[in-house]
Formats: C-alpha cells, structure tokens, sequence
C-alpha cells in the first residue's frame, strides 16, 4: 500500500528499483549459448528484432523458450512428467553454477516450472479428450436418429384391400346363418299366438 506521504510519481522510482533488481536477478540467472543459424534465420531474427525493438539475443532467447515447451508438450504423459522433474531438479544447480559464474554467490530461484508446464498441458489434454468424446457421442446420436428416420420412411402405409372373393362368400354365408337363427327362433306357440290375434281384430266397416 501507498505511504500517505509518498505522492504517486515518487512511487514510480520504488517501481523502478524493483523492476531493476528483477531484471538483475534474473540476468544473474541466465546463461550464454552459443548457437549458429544460417543466413535466412539470421535475416528474419534481424528483421523480428529490428521491427520489435529488441536486440536478437532477447528475440531468440524468448522463441527457444517457448520452443522448448512446444516440444516438451508432444512428449508423451508419462515420460514428460519423468522430464520435467530432472529438469526441475537440474534447473537449481544449474541457477546457481550461473550465478557464481556471474559473481553471485547466494539467488533466490524458484523451481518446478517444468512440473508446472507439465499440469498445464495434461489438463488440456483431459479437456481436449472428454471435447472430443462428447463430439463422437453427439455424431453417434445423430446417426441413429437419421438411420432410424430413413428406415421409418421405408416402411409401406397400411390401406384397406377389398375382400376376395372367398372372404366375401364367408360374409354372405354369416349373414345367411343369421336369419336362419332368427327364423328358428320363432317357434310354433309364438306362430299360434299370432294367428290368435289376427282373428280377434274387429271387421273393417268397409268389407263386403
């Protein structure tokens, strides 16, 4: 938090020196490698570096390090997480052998950027597969459901055949048995009560 007494423009000279000992320290840790290019690499790195304003030790040294995470991430999982463990344990003894080299003899480095790298990349992976799971299964699901509407329009429509000839006399036959079930239904009592009946009607006025 900002002094009461220090006005915002004097907090910039204490920015500044932090920036300045970041950069100290980190140049303390860093070490010279010696690389050769051919003339088209050379042109582009001068040409990268002209256009960004930096020189081509920084422009190289940025691309090499993110080259090297572009590498390490196609190793396979299991061996990567093996690698970066060396490198992260090689990475301490390292800093510190620079260091001296620089003329310091006491940094505070910290390590585990490789097992970071490594966490980074393996929950990419995880997301990328379960991304290309759902993918095949929605692609499945599709197909199903396209199979299943072609076979559903290849099916016939059901409509109504005349009778043949033979359900046709099978009907007449039914009807027939019918009224022959009806007429034995009548019997000889019921026949007599009608007669009965017929012959206690009054006379019409108009016979003969």
């Amino acid at each position: 938090m900002q002094d009461i007494d220090t006005t915002s423009t004097q907090s910039l000279i204490d920015r500044y020196y932090e920036e300045e000992k970041a950069q100290r320290e980190l140049e303390q840790t860093l070490a010279t490698v010696t690389t050769r290019l051919d003339a088209s690499d050379l042109a582009m790195l001068n040409v990268i570096a002209r256009r960004f304003r930096k020189t081509r030790e920084e422009v190289a040294q940025e691309v090499l390090s993110s080259a090297l995470v572009d590498l390490f991430a196609r190793v396979e999982a299991g061996e990567r997480k093996l690698m970066a463990r060396d490198a992260d344990e090689g990475a301490k003894s390292l800093a510190n052998e620079i260091a001296e080299e620089n003329g310091v003899h006491s940094i505070e480095f910290k390590g585990g950027a490789w097992g970071n790298h490594d966490k980074a990349i393996t929950k990419l992976e995880r997301k990328k597969a379960k991304q290309d799971d759902e993918a095949e299964a929605a692609l499945e699901a599709e197909v199903k459901k396209r199979v299943a509407a072609a076979l559903q329009s290849q099916q016939p429509e059901k409509t109504t055949e005349p009778a043949s000839p033979l359900e046709a006399d099978n009907t007449n036959d039914n009807a027939g048995n019918e009224a022959d079930d009806e007429a034995a239904a009548i019997t000889p009592e019921d026949m007599s009560a009608a007669s009965d009946n017929d012959e206690n009607q009054p006379a019409s006025v108009f016979a003969s």
